[in-house]
């Protein structure tokens, strides 16, 4: 054991009791050997706490906190680690037996990278029965660029292994209580700002797909990804696409915020928010103003009422321009 590197594997859990157990016996069924699992419990008000005392005993390390989001949870992981390789693992998710063992041996032979990850397998709610899964683009090598320009994260965190070195070096979660989404691609951007990364084409993670996801949460999803793209600002984006073009994107992020708190009824908050993506980016203002307008007596339905409204124009100018080219040959 002395020889090989202790991989820390760390599951945050919040009211997960009924399907934690899944993803503790899949870390503890891994072939690598030399793997310490710790369980951060978020504040959990479901008796996590005494049915993982009872269940597992010294076989995990279990610590609890209030709750305050998983990106903290996994912060509250890292601190408590002794490994020098960090796993994170989501308490609905699972690790295929062979996990651990395939990215230790990737990153033991390439010193030149700091994060691995893998593809995954969607899985039904019994955490068994396979759902069709399209996988996303796989990452490696100089990737910060390729995902600043995405709208989300498209790497799942419980994919991924980190050397802890390079965590020291960039910074762990943001430690921000509102920051329930999107945390992971942040901290994703500013690991590749500085280092390569690796994906594997194998299926190596079960993710359970349920109707208690925090991943689901509109709001917190469209809060997380503009914190994400305004945190971007300071980690070298420069290199990727011009100052215009990261202003309309941030813009965006104001704009869906926007359209997610209009729903929730907060109309002059939504006002706000259209108003700093129109501060952004003011070649989209003509639109935004008309959203801006509608917050103060229409539902945010009359979004798509104007959408549909901008495409039959557009539409019908095309259909226009053809038969006057029509006419005039």
């Amino acid at each position: 054991m002395s020889n090989l590197p202790l991989v820390s594997i760390i599951i945050p859990t919040y009211n997960r009791k009924h399907y934690i157990t899944d993803a503790i016996d899949s870390c503890l069924a891994q072939t690598y050997p030399h793997c310490e699992i710790i369980v951060v419990d978020d504040g959990s008000t479901d008796e996590t706490e005494v049915f993982l005392r009872n269940t597992y005993g010294g076989q995990i390390r279990y610590i609890y906190q209030d709750n305050q989001g998983p990106g903290i949870a996994r912060n509250t992981g890292i601190a408590a680690a002794k490994g020098d390789l960090i796993h994170f693992c989501d308490a609905d998710d699972q690790l295929v037996s062979h996990k651990i063992q395939t990215c230790v041996d990737y990153l033991q032979s390439h010193p030149d990278i700091a994060v691995i990850h893998t593809y995954y397998q969607f899985v039904a709610p019994d955490g068994k029965t396979p759902v069709d899964t399209t996988p996303f683009p796989q990452f490696t090598g100089d990737v910060f660029c390729a995902l600043l320009r995405l709208t989300g994260n498209h790497i799942l965190i419980s994919s991924t292994m980190i050397r802890k070195s390079a965590l020291d070096d960039v910074g762990v979660f943001a430690h921000d209580p509102d920051y329930r989404s999107a945390e992971d691609w942040d901290l994703f951007l500013r690991l590749t700002s500085k280092y390569k990364i690796h994906g594997i084409d194998e299926k190596l993670v079960l993710r359970r797909m349920h109707g208690n996801m925090l991943s689901d949460d509109r709001y917190y999803g469209a809060l997380g990804r503009l914190k994400t793209i305004h945190n971007a600002r300071d980690y070298g984006w420069e290199r990727c696409m011009s100052a215009d073009e990261f202003d309309q994107i941030e813009s965006a992020r104001y704009h869906m915020l926007a359209l997610e708190v209009w729903g929730d009824g907060k109309r002059s908050e939504a006002r706000d928010l259209f108003g700093q993506a129109i501060a952004l980016y003011p070649p989209d203002a003509l639109i935004r103003r008309l959203y801006m307008l509608y917050t103060y007596a229409l539902p945010s339905a009359s979004v798509q009422w104007t959408i549909n409204a901008i495409e039959q124009s557009k539409s019908l100018l095309k259909t226009l321009r053809q038969r006057l080219l029509s006419d005039n040959s």
